[in-house]
């Protein structure tokens, strides 16, 4: 098999109906991320705003030179299967820990 793009969703485990996060990337057999490109994803902060962002190779979350939130995340280290956790450092103390409910092979049917 050769790496595939996916689709992952995922939920924060404390409130699974808020933040619901969305990220497009490349994962090789392994079920591990591919490559130190950039990808894209987004973010349903209160389910009425979302907010785009790019996950930069070094783990860090870009929303934009508007944007105020510098978040950090752990998941290009993870395994990308469902059920799997990830944690999102949202400032110096507080994080929250995210799982994948799905993943999806960009441009098929299945998951």
């Amino acid at each position: 098999m050769s790496p595939q793009n996916v689709r992952i969703l995922a939920e924060w485990t404390d409130d699974p109906t808020e933040s619901l996060l969305t990220l497009d990337l490349r994962i090789d057999d392994a079920r591990r991320v591919v490559g130190t490109w950039s990808l894209f994803g987004a973010i349903d902060l209160d389910t009425a705003a979302r907010a785009p962002f790019v996950l930069r190779p070094n783990g860090d979350m870009d929303f934009g030179a508007q944007s105020d939130r510098r978040w950090r995340t752990d998941l290009r280290q993870r395994l990308i299967k469902v059920g799997e956790t990830f944690a999102i450092q949202w400032n110096d103390v507080d994080r929250g820990i995210y799982r994948i409910e799905k993943v999806a092979v960009l441009g098929s049917k299945e998951s």
